[in-house]
């Protein structure tokens, strides 16, 4: 990455950081304890990963506007906004990889079930069938539906609250190939397929539709 987009890329972190997502970050943490202890036959880290896509909503669905003035902002950074919507899922990855780690230990404490190495692995592969489904979803809806107001109290809830009904359905096709066909490298397969089309036409096309659409998302509601 040149400077430029590293620097959007600390803007990314940063900005999250001084977010007021303490309340929800807590809400939902909560929610995802609860999941672990009455759903025991759904494994504890596919609630975590589903908490922090629900904390991270934002980050996924209005990539533009996680303050008034940020889609203004951007637009006097000198690179293309293919590079800006690359970055901002770069951080975006990021920012759930930490998130998961910071729930984890809360989550796996009110698991009924032991601890054990090929959880990490069954994670992973579960993940990589998530992110990019996850990431092309949001960055069209960034473009089509973009919230230029901050969350209220009761937005982003309601907001995260559909991220989880989402990602209820994008856990099909992991839960197909690897509790129905019982081959869960398939997965790999599968998550190879959805990063290729993420790199390939979603990050483009997503940048295409910003430089056409300026004039809608600067009078974004």
């Amino acid at each position: 990455m040149n400077s430029q987009e590293r620097q959007v890329f600390r803007m990314e972190i940063r900005q999250f950081l001084t977010m007021r997502r303490i309340p929800l970050f807590v809400l939902f943490t909560m929610v995802g304890a609860f999941l672990v202890v009455q759903e025991s036959e759904i494994p504890f880290w596919m609630i975590l990963f589903a908490v922090a896509f629900a904390i991270l909503e934002r980050q996924f669905n209005n990539i533009f506007y996680r303050s008034p003035n940020e889609f203004e902002a951007l637009s006097m950074f000198s690179i293309s906004w293919r590079q800006v919507v690359f970055v901002k899922n770069l951080a975006t990855v990021a920012l759930t990889i930490v998130v998961a780690l910071v729930i984890a230990p809360a989550l796996m404490y009110f698991s009924p079930h032991p601890f054990h190495v090929g959880a990490i692995a069954d994670a992973c592969l579960y993940a990589t069938t998530m992110i990019c489904p996850l990431l092309d979803f949001g960055n069209a809806q960034s473009v089509e539906a973009p919230r230029r107001r901050p969350g209220s109290l009761l937005d982003d809830p309601t907001q995260a609250a559909g991220m989880l009904l989402f990602v209820l359905l994008l856990s099909l096709p992991y839960a197909v190939l690897s509790e129905v066909l019982h081959a869960p490298m398939l997965n790999l397969v599968y998550g190879a397929f959805t990063g290729w089309y993420w790199f390939a036409r979603s990050i483009p096309k997503t940048g295409h539709a910003v430089q056409h659409n300026k004039a809608f998302l600067c009078a974004a509601p």
